[in-house]
């Protein structure tokens, strides 16, 4: 079954850093029904994904995607001179295959993340090689492109080895006040017993943001006021388990989306980028897919600062426990409780709000917004939905988690606003386009090697 969403909820801005025929040939590709063309960055975003759907990674792991495509951004880039670079500023040797970069950078930095998919990535790299022209790694330039992909992977993972990512924090476990989150009851553990997860991700270094605190927002609507009252009315009555004004529909979105990631999202995408085809450089698509996910990691983050600033609760103790907040527009339900189980970490801002608002607005700075594409996930099977823009999915992921009785939505709301500013700051700041004439020489470069392609 599948649901096509067709409203428009996010208005864009200008495509300042995108090709200015990029909209009308999107057009073009779908008129003509050009031929779907996979290069070697998106065969590795397809790697990469499913080593996150194999090992059932959380957004604890979905820093993955950004330091894949980091690497194999820089290490195309380093070869095809059109951007500016991201982290390993010097330029790679000439001659060098930039497809060989691509799948080596993709390939180092998914083993060194997760050892266990090596023979699957072994044979992918393999898969990848030798479909490159020229007798494949006995090719000089295969062979430079391949120690070049490594030799900035390594840079890459050697920087985010000391992101935060495995710095132990203390447990955060809320507390009985009116407002503040704790954790809920799960199997043999009480009320307020479980400390709130992934407290690294609130501390981690970004991407693309200057702090994880750069575009923290205020705090949360009092427990006052009158927006409160009307979120949290809103929640109670659409996203009980067993409400009676929830659709069926609505059921189905709350269901699909408690079930996609980053990760899903990805793989909803590919095909559009994949569109664009033989109109691309390697470098297009690897840019492409580092900027989307640099603000889709740094959304992450920014996400769990503002939850472990604010601490607010979840609608589950917002709801049972409302003749505690001091609004008389609010009344209490003891027996309330949510058609998804909420995530056991505070509920201001919304994650999947924040998340994908900033990886399809990035989509949309650089793609234009309107593209057909369905996102599913193979952990709910048999339902999908199907947009025909970027902001589409944004607007249905925030509603889902309403739906699915877990956030109100002004966090949905804010956690959107939130993504749509990292997104630009991404855009704008980072992977500009080269001026004219720019030199940047790398140390790698050795006498003799071809030009470069």
């Amino acid at each position: 079954m599948q649901t096509k969403v067709t409203q428009r909820s996010t208005q864009l801005g200008p495509l300042v850093r995108a090709p200015r025929f990029i909209v009308a040939l999107a057009a073009a590709c779908l008129v003509s029904g050009a031929d779907i063309h996979a290069d070697e960055v998106t065969e590795w975003n397809a790697h990469a994904v499913q080593v996150l759907l194999d090992t059932g990674a959380s957004p604890f792991q979905w820093r993955t995607m950004a330091i894949v495509h980091a690497a194999i951004y820089d290490a195309v880039n380093g070869i095809q001179q059109k951007y500016t670079p991201y982290f390993v500023t010097e330029w790679g040797p000439r001659g060098a295959s930039a497809e060989a970069a691509a799948a080596q950078a993709g390939y180092t930095t998914l083993v060194t993340l997760h050892p266990s998919q090596k023979a699957t990535l072994d044979a992918q790299l393999a898969s990848s090689l030798a479909k490159l022209p020229g007798n494949g790694t006995h090719n000089r330039r295969v062979q430079v492109g391949l120690a070049w992909g490594e030799y900035v992977a390594n840079q890459i993972l050697a920087w985010r080895s000391t992101d935060g990512f495995t710095t132990p924090l203390p447990g955060y476990f809320g507390g009985g006040a009116a407002g503040v989150w704790r954790s809920p009851p799960a199997g043999t553990n009480a009320d307020g017993t479980l400390p709130a997860i992934f407290p690294q991700l609130a501390l981690l270094v970004p991407f693309t943001m200057l702090s994880h605190d750069q575009f923290r927002p205020g705090p949360p609507p009092a427990l006052t006021s009158a927006l409160y009252a009307a979120d949290l009315n809103e929640v109670k009555a659409v996203g009980r388990i067993d409400s009676t004004v929830r659709t069926p529909e609505q059921a189905q979105i709350a269901n699909l989306w408690a079930n996609v990631g980053l990760p899903n999202e990805n793989d909803a995408i590919r095909p559009v980028v994949e569109s664009y085809g033989r109109h691309f450089a390697l470098v297009d698509t690897a840019r492409i897919f580092a900027l989307s996910n640099f603000a889709a990691e740094d959304a992450i983050i920014a996400g769990f600062d503002c939850k472990y600033t604010y601490n607010l609760w979840r609608p589950y103790h917002a709801i049972r426990l409302a003749d505690t907040d001091g609004n008389p527009d609010t009344e209490a339900d003891p027996n309330w409780n949510s058609l998804i189980p909420a995530p056991r970490h505070q509920e201001y801002v919304s994650n999947h709000a924040i998340i994908t608002t900033a990886f399809m607005h990035t989509l949309a700075e650089l793609l234009g917004d309107e593209h057909t594409y369905t996102i599913s996930s193979p952990t709910y099977p048999g339902y999908s939905s199907t947009f025909t823009r970027f902001s589409d999915a944004a607007a249905q992921a925030r509603d889902a988690r309403i739906f699915a009785g877990i956030h109100f939505r002004n966090s949905c709301n804010v956690g959107g606003e939130q993504g749509v500013k990292i997104s630009k700051h991404a855009v704008h700041n980072f992977l500009l386009p080269l001026h004219e004439g720019h030199e940047h020489h790398s140390p790698m470069n050795r006498e003799g090697d071809q030009d470069r392609d």
